[in-house]
């Protein structure tokens, strides 16, 4: 595989970062209400504001990630880390242009913003709801099969990386498996998809994190301030 850029390293950073901050600020912005599904968010005013930012930047990060390029040898890749990020970074930006459905987000402040009028591209229709979830469901698949089949190539089997990518993909893909059971049995259960929801990202964020080498970075700059302090005395 051909060697990576330096930005590239660093979009990993930022998708990281992104992905694990959303299920912690949304909340945290919204005096902590926690509402039927992240996606929910986007009818409050402030959380809107994050929603909206960091979704539309973590789908334009993903379009922007070029990866290594496909791997025709041993690994037999039947697709490019840079077509999967396009196809998940767009999945992203669908679902912002195409909210989830304006009820049944748990909120009573919500309900009554919904009976006045819809925020933005704010809807109460099945086929626009359906499109976000398809558009969701296809970005955290992939998510997970970026961590699961991409993060781990080339990586020694026996060592935590290689583990730590693997468990987080199978840790995505049974959050998905999930919810489809979830809707197709109709249950009914207070916040679950939420929940599941905070189950994909921080998987998602831990693994773009550890691949663009966080850690590293992070030893080096305290490395780096040792050093210097031990200069100075």
């Amino acid at each position: 595989m051909s060697n990576l850029k330096h930005s590239d390293f660093r979009i990993r950073k930022l998708i990281g970062i992104l992905g694990i901050s959303i299920p912690i600020v949304l909340p945290f912005l919204s005096n902590w209400e926690v509402l039927s599904s992240i996606s929910h968010y986007y009818y409050l005013t402030a959380p809107s504001l994050y929603f909206i930012i960091v979704m539309s930047s973590l789908g334009l990060f993903l379009i922007s990630y070029k990866g290594y390029i496909r791997d025709k040898g041993p690994t037999r890749e039947y697709i490019s880390d840079d077509w999967l990020t396009n196809i998940a970074g767009i999945s992203v930006l669908v679902l912002v242009l195409v909210p989830t459905a304006c009820d049944e987000s748990g909120s009573g402040t919500i309900d009554d913003i919904c009976k006045k009028f819809m925020p933005l591209f704010g809807h109460v229709d099945k086929t626009k709801d359906n499109i976000h979830l398809i558009a969701a469901g296809l970005f955290v698949l992939l998510m997970g099969w970026m961590s699961f089949f991409k993060f781990s190539i080339n990586q020694d089997k026996k060592g935590w990386r290689y583990k730590l990518y693997k468990t987080n993909g199978v840790i995505i893909w049974i959050a998905v498996l999930s919810l489809i059971i979830y809707f197709v049995i109709g249950f009914k259960i207070d916040n679950f998809v939420f929940w599941m929801e905070v189950i994909v990202l921080v998987p998602f964020g831990i693994s773009w994190l550890v691949k663009g080498e966080t850690m590293e970075a992070l030893s080096y700059m305290i490395n780096l301030t040792k050093s210097k302090l031990t200069e100075g005395e």
